[in-house]
């Protein structure tokens, strides 16, 4: 494991702070404030939350978020958190109308519907440095696979892949992704429960990637089992920093080796996205 600071590293998103210097002189100070410093780009679209007190200068918004990323062709005000099995999130467009886009990511591409699936670029580093790990041949599993950003760079190394998704929607946009990025055949797709996915795959995987959804689970280990020896698991899990050395502790108990522990930026006061790279020893 990392040792010192570098164990519970923070990663911090910096790139749209500007923003608000953007709109300094138009937006009142007190208002100013509420805005949020941050907003994501998915392709061609970005999503920023905007508080109801601003919504007089939606205009002067869209006209900043123009002038730093011409390519946009729709902006969308998030109306609601990420939430239901899908992990979508409501959104009110207030530039554009076009939902679906291209989101290109260390040379592979993601097509998608922002309305129907879930994707977030903010893990678009570390899902490149998980995918760099990989071997030709290895046999991986991904739970939660979503569009395929974890399935696709891993396959695109030479290994064979399995990934579980409820969302018939996000199912077929990865199908779609396999085909784009030409690894069509080196992912099974199967659309199911991944909770449940110990009950019908009795094979082991040398590397297993969890890209956990919000609250759904608190452990790595109904997936540790699928483990081969020596195998890594790759959990992306969301917890304050408490509890994640609570599970940090309890997995070095239960025998496995933790490689890496890394914060991944917060998603509410107080609870961050981890990464932890766990070796069945």
């Amino acid at each position: 494991m990392d040792s010192g600071e570098s164990r519970y590293q923070n990663i911090f998103d910096h790139n749209n702070m500007g923003l608000r210097k953007d709109l300094t002189g138009i937006i009142p100070d007190d208002l100013l404030i509420k805005l949020p410093g941050g907003y994501e780009i998915i392709g061609n679209i970005a999503i920023i939350g905007i508080p109801s007190s601003l919504t007089q200068y939606h205009d002067a918004i869209v006209a900043a978020l123009l002038a730093r990323r011409p390519s946009i062709h729709t902006i969308l005000n998030k109306t609601g958190s990420v939430n239901g099995p899908f992990r979508t999130t409501l959104f009110n467009p207030i530039f554009g109308k076009n939902l679906v886009t291209e989101h290109r990511e260390f040379g592979f591409k993601y097509h998608l519907d922002v309305s129907h699936v879930y994707f977030s670029s903010k893990m678009g580093s570390e899902r490149k440095r998980i995918a760099d790990l990989v071997k030709p041949g290895e046999r991986i599993f991904v739970p939660f696979a979503g569009v395929g950003p974890y399935v696709i760079p891993a396959a695109a190394r030479g290994s064979q892949v399995i990934a579980i998704e409820m969302n018939e929607h996000a199912c077929s946009w990865m199908a779609i992704n396999t085909i784009v990025n030409g690894v069509s055949s080196q992912v099974h797709i199967i659309r199911g429960d991944a909770l449940l996915a110990n009950n019908f795959i009795r094979q082991k995987f040398s590397r297993i990637i969890i890209p956990t959804p919000y609250g759904l689970i608190n452990s790595p280990y109904l997936f540790l089992s699928m483990l081969s020896d020596e195998g890594t698991a790759h959990w992306i899990t969301f917890s304050n920093s408490v509890q994640i050395k609570e599970q940090v502790c309890a997995l070095e108990q239960g025998g496995y080796h933790i490689l890496r522990c890394r914060q991944c930026g917060n998603v509410a006061p107080s609870v961050y996205r981890w990464i932890l790279d766990i070796k069945a020893n």
